[in-house]
């Protein structure tokens, strides 16, 4: 039987969680891009559709921006509006390139490791690697299975041996690219073949236990994707700007 004092508990535990729900609720929509760029917030609207209060929406606007997922969209407003932040060049470089240092770091870690798990770590790279490669080969590549591969990669050789504090800011940062990643990725997929190389490079330099190469092979990874989605931003155009 549930006493008042485990009630009033469960109660005040769920009022907490409720901002932290909002917001990866919300992060889900801008990411998948089911909130397209550019798209106004309206905390009311927003309450209303996830059946919370005004409050932890707010919260969970708050930190959104914070994060830049979401900007001002009238800053000389006193009333100040928000909005999905939007898609641009510069943005994808700079996010491209902060992932980037955060991946090759935690690559510089995954080649730290002792033999068997480093060893254990790149044959499981290489064998997502090679799904990708098969992926980038295939007649009718299918860009969505193409990026969640890449995905499991990537995600994989950060989860492998990075610390608490590396996972913390590579866990707001990341999506923020996977943004791009899925929006243009149908213009992407002529291109896996080249990723898949570098990876590659990524999944030897772990074998081997060199850390510095295994840090600047994904470095080397993401700046290329950089120049890559830079070109076909370029062709598509930016979207969500006003």
């Amino acid at each position: 039987m549930t006493t008042r004092v485990e009630k009033v508990v469960s109660t005040r535990a769920q009022t907490q969680d409720r901002p932290d729900m909002v917001y990866h609720e919300l992060r889900e929509l801008i990411v998948s891009g089911r909130l397209a760029p550019g798209t106004r917030l309206v905390e009311t609207s927003v309450a209303r559709r996830l059946g919370v209060s005004r409050t932890p929406v707010r919260s969970a606007f708050h930190r959104l921006q914070r994060e830049g997922y979401v900007v001002a969209a009238n800053e000389g407003d006193e009333r100040q509006r928000l909005a999905v932040a939007p898609n641009t060049a510069d943005d994808a470089a700079d996010l491209f390139h902060i992932v980037g240092e955060l991946e090759g770091l935690a690559c510089f870690y995954a080649a730290s490791l002792p033999r068997r798990d480093r060893e254990r770590l790149a044959g499981e790279l290489a064998k997502l690697n090679k799904e990708l490669l098969r992926e980038a080969r295939s007649r009718r590549t299918n860009a969505f299975r193409a990026f969640q591969l890449d995905s499991s990669f990537h995600g994989q050789a950060v989860a492998s041996a990075a610390p608490p504090r590396l996972l913390a800011l590579h866990d707001v940062v990341k999506p923020q690219a996977e943004r791009y990643a899925r929006l243009y990725v149908m213009a992407l997929t002529n291109e896996l073949g080249v990723s898949a190389a570098e990876h590659d490079i990524v999944v030897r330099a772990i074998r081997a236990g060199d850390a510095g190469a295994a840090q600047r092979a994904m470095q080397t990874n993401w700046r290329n994707a950089a120049q890559r989605i830079a070109t076909v931003i370029a062709e598509w155009g930016e979207s969500g700007d006003w």
